[in-house]
């Protein structure tokens, strides 16, 4: 009997072994530590998820999903395509520089006086060019008129001009324009062409006209008659403005914004410098050259590169 006891003894199964972490998955623990920076990236601004068993558990899951399906993947030796190494690769690379970024960091120091030099040094982005408000009659010669009905045209214009200076006020000279001219989106508002500056040859005004126009000196006075395949203008300077500059206190924070962004630049310079020292760097430039580029047909996308990572230029 008790050789039997002892017998019965020796065919009991040794108990488990313990799980290592919270769970195991064909043999790889998932940590604590995983399940909780897990766990505190979904709960995310949400203190109160969680709390308990059942949303932890479940939670918990997505984590086992997870891991069978990378246990199932290396196994297939899916982990092994080129691509996916490089996905990894380039996921390697972004999440050190990322590192490396934010272990040479510091709060960047600018000062004022940093902000006025670069106002300075960029005084010319920041001019406001000088402008001019006029007004104008048109009276269109026709392109095949003739030489004599040109003549006629332009002593008729000569008239208009004439009749324009002797008016002493706007009333008697927008009366003159809406008699005489021939524009008609101007016409019937006292021939105003609205403020422009000496880049308006852009939205498609004559340049004889405007380097008339800025010819002019004081408001009130009139230019000769200007020629143009549009016909004859009789011009009147309204208003003038000098070129100006936009004051530093209104700008002060764009500028701020686009020194603190060159600084960056300039560090993340440095940083990829550093990086490169010690290493042989050897570029295959006949290779290089000899690769074409890529087709419309071509449709699959290079790895991509996980946002928040800097990108690593080589040589």
């Amino acid at each position: 009997m008790l050789g039997l006891a002892a017998a019965g003894c020796g065919e009991q199964k040794a108990p488990p072994t313990p799980v290592e972490g919270v769970a195991e998955v064909g043999g790889v623990a998932i940590s604590l530590e995983a399940f909780t920076r897990f766990m505190q990236q979904r709960a995310g601004h949400n203190p109160g998820r969680f709390t308990n068993f059942t949303e932890k558990e479940a939670l918990l899951g997505e984590m086992i999903d997870g891991e069978a399906a990378l246990a199932k993947a290396k196994a297939s030796g899916f982990d092994q395509r080129p691509d996916i190494q490089e996905s990894i690769k380039r996921l390697i690379e972004s999440r050190f520089l990322e590192q490396e970024a934010k272990r040479q960091a510091s709060e960047i120091p600018i000062t004022d006086r940093d902000l006025e030099q670069y106002y300075h040094e960029h005084e010319p982005k920041y001019t406001i060019p000088a402008k001019a408000h006029g007004a104008l009659i048109l009276r269109r010669i026709a392109a095949t008129a003739t030489a004599e009905k040109r003549a006629e045209a332009m002593a008729t214009a000569g008239k208009i001009l004439d009749e324009a200076k002797a008016t002493k006020d706007e009333l008697a000279f927008a009366q003159v324009v809406q008699k005489y001219s021939e524009d008609q989106a101007s016409r019937y508002r006292s021939g105003d062409m609205g403020w422009i500056s000496q880049e308006a040859k852009l939205w498609g005004i004559e340049p004889t006209i405007i380097e008339a126009l800025f010819a002019l000196k004081t408001p009130g006075d009139f230019a000769p008659l200007v020629v143009t395949e549009n016909g004859v203008y009789v011009l009147k300077l309204v208003e003038k403005q000098p070129p100006s500059i936009r004051p530093f206190a209104e700008l002060k924070e764009e500028i701020r914004y686009l020194v603190t962004r060159q600084r960056q630049e300039q560090r993340e310079k440095e940083l990829h410098a550093s990086l490169r020292e010690g290493l042989e760097i050897r570029t295959n430039r006949p290779v290089l050259e000899s690769i074409a580029p890529p087709s419309a047909t071509d449709n699959e996308a290079p790895p991509a590169v996980p946002d928040g990572g800097l990108t690593l230029q080589h040589e």
